[in-house]
């Protein structure tokens, strides 16, 4: 038998040879059916993402069916393999908790109809959670990278469709808000796409960290895309979380040598921003874009010389010079524009002073805590919000409370917001963990993208744009039981 095995296959018999052909096929379909809920759960992703956010009704019903679908596939193959991984997780028996007492409030809801739709959609994230947890504990890395590559995929195409619709003016995908064009790509909405290219920054930079060394260009260029979508969504806490994340990476990356690469492409996306911006105005969006493309091509190209032996030396001081030469050149450029000046004037002339921001945000939490004394313990179901807050509103031109706890203790009462404080305060903690733990892991970018969403959530709505919200659910059950280390994060196709 031994001599039989050490012959080359041309030698072996027709049968056996056919034998272990139908046995490898066998093999790889199995692979393909335990990865089947991942599929069918990016392809719901994707679609939620592209297709206005899933934020409109019909949207909002497509996506939930969707990612019911994923995780019905995902069960039956953790029946099939005997597994039920996901299960052992703590952050899925509490958002499970929160999604039944979310579901329950039907029977009391002031809007049974608006109830419905938002149980389906709850329902549908705890299935993204369910399969997300599963082929983590299943595929261990390979998963991992699988939902960090489709993410980046994802916010990198809506990053580069937001420059482009900036440029050109397109609505609804970039609009006039506070008589500032700010760019909002596929989510229709600034803050929105600047909570999303947060999201993915972290996951990107950690991708790019460990890719080969043909990726890394893209992966640069992608960095630089998505904080451009920061900067021309003119979100004032994307602006901040943006300088926060820069300083992480800087800090997070020094001692690896990885710090110069990533600096140079956020720093990149500055001028790129003022110029958008101006070409924008002056109705020239070709310009634009051509320059848009000229400094995305120099960011890709960039790192490979600096990574060359000969100029490694040079490369600190280098980077230095470039930084300096392009926030210089971003400065000359808006002073020389008035409407840049007045754009920045309208935005940040009383840079991010409290009596500024918080007069309409305190409106609407009172407004908010009137209407939560309706229904104290209980709540008047999930999604009520918008009609029980109409007769209480103090801030009339908003439906959200701009607090998701607050919105919430309206929709679901003391029992459930505390549930889903659970829930939140478990995952804000675990991420805290992991990047104090695991900072330069994907691992650790995960959960760095856990906390800009659930801060984000504390001052405006995200939650409330279905993709942003199944994105981080996502997300957030890659946080659990690390996968087995390797010795280098393979990505999707080396």
């Amino acid at each position: 038998m031994q001599r039989f095995l050490r012959q080359p296959p041309s030698s072996w018999p027709a049968h056996r040879l056919t034998v272990r052909l139908k046995q490898r096929e066998r093999n790889a379909l199995h692979e393909q059916i335990k990865k089947a809920g991942l599929y069918v759960l990016f392809t719901a992703l994707l679609v939620g993402t592209l297709w206005r956010g899933g934020y409109f009704p019909s949207q909002k019903w497509t996506l939930a069916l969707s990612l019911l679908a994923a995780g019905a596939v995902e069960a039956a193959a953790d029946i099939a393999l005997g597994q039920a991984r996901a299960l052992r997780s703590l952050a899925f028996w509490l958002l499970a908790a929160f999604t039944v007492f979310a579901v329950a409030t039907l029977a009391w809801s002031a809007v049974p109809a608006d109830t419905r739709r938002e149980s389906m959609l709850m329902a549908g994230y705890l299935a993204a959670f369910f399969v997300a947890r599963s082929q983590v504990a299943r595929g261990g890395r390979q998963a991992l990278v699988s939902i960090a590559s489709w993410l980046v995929y994802a916010a990198t195409f809506v990053s580069g469709w937001g420059l482009f619709t900036f440029l050109w003016r397109l609505e609804p995908y970039a609009t006039m808000l506070d008589n500032v064009l700010r760019a909002g790509s596929t989510f229709e909405y600034s803050n929105a796409l600047s909570c999303f290219a947060l999201m993915a920054l972290p996951v990107t930079v950690a991708l790019q960290r460990r890719s080969e060394a043909w990726l890394r260009p893209l992966l640069a260029a992608a960095i630089c895309l998505q904080s451009l979508a920061v900067l021309i969504s003119f979100a004032r806490f994307g602006l901040v979380a943006l300088l926060a994340l820069f300083v992480f990476f800087v800090i997070t990356g020094w001692r690896s040598g990885q710090a110069v690469s990533t600096a140079l492409a956020m720093l990149a996306s500055i001028p790129v921003a003022v110029i958008a911006t101006i070409t924008s105005e002056s109705r020239h969006p070709a310009a634009g874009l051509f320059a848009a493309l000229a400094v995305l091509a120099a960011v890709g190209v960039a790192p490979r010389y600096l990574e060359s032996p000969r100029l490694q030396r040079l490369q600190k001081p280098a980077a230095g010079i470039t930084a300096a030469a392009g926030a210089a050149a971003a400065a000359v450029l808006a002073g020389a524009s008035s409407r840049m000046r007045e754009v920045i004037a309208t935005r940040f002339s009383d840079g991010f002073n409290w009596s500024r921001l918080m007069p309409h945000r305190l409106d609407t939490w009172q407004g908010t805590v009137d209407s939560f004394r309706v229904r104290p313990i209980t709540g008047s179901g999930l999604g009520s919000f918008p009609f029980v807050y109409t007769s209480h509103a103090i801030a009339v031109y908003t439906k959200y409370a701009h607090n998701l706890i607050l919105q919430m203790a309206v929709d679901t009462g003391i029992t459930g917001t505390a549930l889903l404080v659970l829930f939140l305060a478990y995952v804000a903690a675990l991420s805290l963990w992991r990047v104090f733990r695991d900072a330069r892991t994907l691992v650790g970018a995960f959960a760095v993208a856990s906390l800009i969403f659930i801060t984000y959530n504390m001052f405006d709505w995200e939650w409330y744009v279905p993709a942003l919200t199944a994105w981080f659910v996502a997300g957030a059950a890659c946080l659990e039981k690390s996968p087995p280390a390797v010795p280098k994060e393979k990505l999707p196709g080396q």
